[in-house]
């Protein structure tokens, strides 16, 4: 049993791991694929190969190399195996369904029927995407989709809702503000335009795309080189093949940046034609010799046919026919004809040509199996090519036959290219004509989305405006009963403290006034043996009465804003050394230990009424010293915190609960309620510091002691 259990751990842990490592074999291919620039194909192929090879592999994981090896396939013109893995990714569907994917199952299979000549198939699939997409929200898919559509479409000369498609791929990129989108919608308009020989309309679009896209950060270069590619084409419809040799150059400029040698050799392809038909033949055998460089570089097979192919046009130009046909004939035989077959018949047709100079008979046999199956283009060669080959045979009742067909023909194409620009003509009337029914409709409908909204609008604005009445009517009487109550509520607390105040001076003024009673009658009736020392009892409790009295007017000032304060701009280490010096009668006592700290710097400076604050030191003076026990410590500190200049008083024991400490500030306030005034304060001096520190804008605080007393602190805002 034991041996059995270990077994399974080992087998679970190792299926564990082969899990683990597929997904790690899986992220480094999904990254590899979706990198940005140029890819190894080649190397993700075999990737993936080996990863649908796995049985670990996850179904999610399968879908996505199933189409990403499709795309891939079809990339690398393998048609027959991108075929066979389409086949196997829409059976992977049928058992695993996702919109999306399906959605690009029939992007992929649109864009390889595309390469294999097959519209109609192509376009099926991509009105089968589109909807697909839009159910997923993949907008970026959705435009590409219309996008490849339109081309379809143009190719099949249904050039009016070929355009419609490319409006929706414009649409659609601007809904997610993409713009290499909106930049490949253009190049299909252009190409679109071209297709109907709308020459100038396509020089338009592709004057736009390029503005566009010199005005886009984002836009990469490679879509600017393709742009210049697109120029170079209406420039040869246009038979301009000075211009379009410029504008391929400017291309194969930027290609080179990007090192992208296949475009590279593309475009020097390109260039060897035009030149062979400026018949700067000389010229044309450069590119020609430049484009296969690189395409052996990159071993682009299918690239390569094609450059001897144009090098047997070459030599065809030069009427070096042999030559000709041996160069044309190893591109044939590069070529897979199955996955080339609009190619093959085209290279088919450029070595009947030459053949029929060399050799008239074999030129003969394979010209007839091309004759009206090719496009009208190529048709037209080889009916010349046949009419060549019969008279070099000294065939020339055949030979006329041939040429009066290849001049019928050419005829029929001259003809056909009045129709097609009369047609275009008419299509772009129908065009505008759309236009300004589609524009009545978009101001028709945005004057009754307008009107619609208006009302809405004003519906919505009257119920907001009668709840908001409702509202602001309850608020209104829920406020009033509130302030109502408050006021109430403030009365009654401030009729309470009116007759505390009343009840607390008439308990201030009735006991000095009884002692000074007591000591006149004394004196009325000498009763006292010393009457020098009564006088001097009289005229302290004579002081105290008007100090007492003194602080209420004060008080009663401050209430009613009648306090006014001279302010003047001071010096505020200075200042408060000179209130510390002023208030040396008060703490200087042999029993108590004072310390005086000054954390200022010289440059501070305050806005006060210094009168006012001499009284606030006084004040704090005579409390800590009236109440400190002695022998004890007095400590005065002065520094700055942020923008204020703070100042603590501080005195040793004893001191008092956190209740009383709250209750400092309170008028006629006393610790002990039973305790006289025998000290001489009124109870009101920390209340009236309180109002001064409040008008200089600052605050005032009492706190428990380290010393163990009381700390006084106050903050006046420094003058910036």
């Amino acid at each position: 049993m034991f041996k059995v259990f270990i077994s399974t751990c080992l087998l679970s842990l190792s299926t564990i791991s082969s899990i683990a490592h597929a997904s790690e074999y899986f992220a480094q291919y999904k990254t590899q694929s979706e990198a940005k620039g140029k890819k190894d194909r080649t190397a993700l192929l075999e990737d993936a190969r080996t990863l649908l090879a796995d049985p670990d592999l996850t179904q999610t994981q399968r879908t996505y190399v199933l189409h990403r090896s499709a795309l891939h396939l079809v990339r690398t013109n393998q048609f027959q195996n991108a075929a066979t893995r389409l086949d196997e990714f829409a059976i992977h569907l049928a058992q695993f369904p996702d919109t999306n994917y399906l959605g690009k199952y029939h992007w992929v299979a649109g864009d390889l029927a595309i390469l294999l000549g097959k519209h109609t198939d192509a376009k099926q699939h991509f009105e089968q995407a589109i909807p697909l997409f839009a159910q997923s929200n993949d907008l970026r898919m959705k435009s590409h989709a219309h996008r490849m559509l339109a081309n379809v479409l143009s190719q099949q000369q249904d050039y009016f809702p070929a355009l419609a498609q490319v409006f929706q791929a414009k649409d659609t990129a601007n809904k997610i503000s993409n713009a290499h989108l909106f930049s490949a919608a253009l190049s299909t308009e252009a190409r679109v335009y071209r297709d109907f020989h709308q020459l100038d309309k396509s020089l338009d679009v592709l004057n736009q795309q390029l503005e566009f896209q010199l005005g886009e950060p984002d836009i990469s270069l490679a879509h600017i080189s393709s742009t210049y590619y697109s120029f170079a084409r209406i420039y040869e419809k246009l038979s301009d093949y000075h211009a379009a040799v410029e504008a391929l150059k400017k291309s194969y400029d930027i290609d080179k940046k990007l090192d992208d040698k296949n475009y590279m050799g593309v475009t020097q392809l390109h260039i060897a034609t035009l030149q062979i038909e400026l018949n700067d033949l000389d010229a044309a055998q450069i590119a020609i010799a430049q484009a296969s460089s690189l395409f052996s570089i990159v071993e682009n097979e299918r690239n390569l046919a094609r450059a001897q192919a144009v090098q047997g046009q070459i030599a065809l130009a030069d009427g070096d026919y042999a030559k000709a046909i041996q160069l044309i004939t190893l591109g044939l035989d590069k070529l897979d004809r199955q996955d080339n077959e609009k190619l093959y018949q085209e290279f088919q047709v450029k070595l009947g040509k030459a053949l029929a100079y060399e050799q008239p008979s074999k030129a003969i046999k394979l010209l007839s199996t091309l004759l009206d199956i090719v496009s009208e283009e190529d048709n037209l060669t080889v009916l010349q090519s046949l009419s060549v080959a019969h008279k070099n045979l000294n065939d020339f009742e055949q030979a006329l036959h041939y040429q009066e067909r290849a001049f019928a023909t050419k005829e029929q194409l001259n003809q056909q290219a009045i129709t097609t620009r009369l047609e275009a003509k008419k299509l772009n009337s129908e065009i505008g004509l759309k236009r300004l029914e589609v524009n009545e409709l978009q101001a028709g409908l945005a004057q009754q989305q307008q009107d619609t909204k208006t009302r809405t609008v004003v519906l919505a604005a009257a119920i907001i405006i009668l709840i908001n009445f409702i509202l602001l009517f309850y608020l209104y009487h829920l406020k009033r009963r509130r302030v109502m109550e408050k006021e109430a509520e403030l009365l009654n607390q401030s009729l309470s403290l009116k007759q505390q105040l009343l009840a607390d001076v008439s308990h201030e003024l009735r006991t000095p006034l009884t002692v000074l009673k007591l000591n006149i009658e004394a004196l009325e009736y000498n009763l006292t043996e010393d009457p020098k020392t009564t006088y001097k009892v009289l005229q302290r409790r004579l002081d105290m009465l008007n100090t007492l009295i003194a602080d209420i007017y004060e008080l009663a000032q401050a209430d009613t804003d009648n306090l006014r304060l001279e302010f003047e701009l001071c010096q505020a280490k200075s200042l408060f050394d000179d209130l510390t010096i002023a208030i040396s009668p008060i703490i200087d006592s042999s029993d108590l230990e004072v310390v005086y700290i000054n954390q200022l710097s010289e440059q501070l400076q305050v806005e006060c009424d210094i009168s006012r604050l001499n009284q606030v030191f006084n004040n704090l003076a005579r409390n800590s010293v009236h109440y400190t026990d002695q022998p004890g410590q007095i400590k005065i500190m002065v520094s700055q915190q942020q923008h204020n200049v703070v100042c603590t008083f501080e005195d040793s024991a004893p001191g008092v609960s956190t209740e009383a400490l709250e209750k400092l500030f309170e008028r006629l306030y006393r610790c002990d309620k039973s305790r006289s005034r025998d000290l001489g304060g009124s109870g009101l001096g920390l209340s009236i510091c309180e109002k001064i520190i409040e008008l200089h804008k600052g605050s005032i605080a009492a706190l428990h002691s380290e010393l163990g007393g009381v700390v006084i602190q106050f903050t006046l805002p420094i003058k910036s």
